[in-house]
């Protein structure tokens, strides 16, 4: 019999089952996730106030100024979706806390470990991630 700390694949009992709420591998991963995704985070707030920054010292001809600005946007963008991807992973893990990971928040279902292990963070199951457009 496997237990939630040998070493094996991360899903329930049989494979394709629910996982175990309080899973000390689900809350691993999702701790991993989560360092990684802060750290990006933090890694893209850094660079947009510098390149915000520079722009303010070197303002200068009408095309780099145009450059400069496009690259702010783009840093934005990419800030904000990984702020988002950060809130979505604090989120499974408060949903692990409570007994309630890998439970579908529409149809309360379980949602297939192979679907967790791809994306830990997921609230929903496939079925209801379609009506969703997820």
């Amino acid at each position: 019999m496997q237990t939630e700390t040998s070493p094996g694949p991360l899903t329930g009992p049989e494979g394709d089952g629910p996982v175990p709420a309080g899973g000390p591998r689900w809350r691993a991963l999702l701790e991993m996730r989560w360092r990684a995704r802060l750290q990006e985070v933090t890694e893209l707030a850094l660079a947009y106030h510098e390149a915000a920054a520079a722009g303010g010292r070197g303002a200068g001809a009408s095309g780099d100024g145009r450059l400069q600005a496009q690259r702010l946007q783009r840093l934005q963008r990419r800030t904000v979706t990984s702020r988002r991807a950060l809130a979505d992973t604090e989120e499974a893990l408060a949903r692990l806390s409570a007994g309630r990971y890998g439970r579908c928040e529409s149809c309360a279902g379980a949602i297939a470990a192979q679907r967790l292990a791809a994306t830990p963070e997921t609230r929903y199951c496939a079925r209801c991630a379609r009506g969703h457009g997820r």
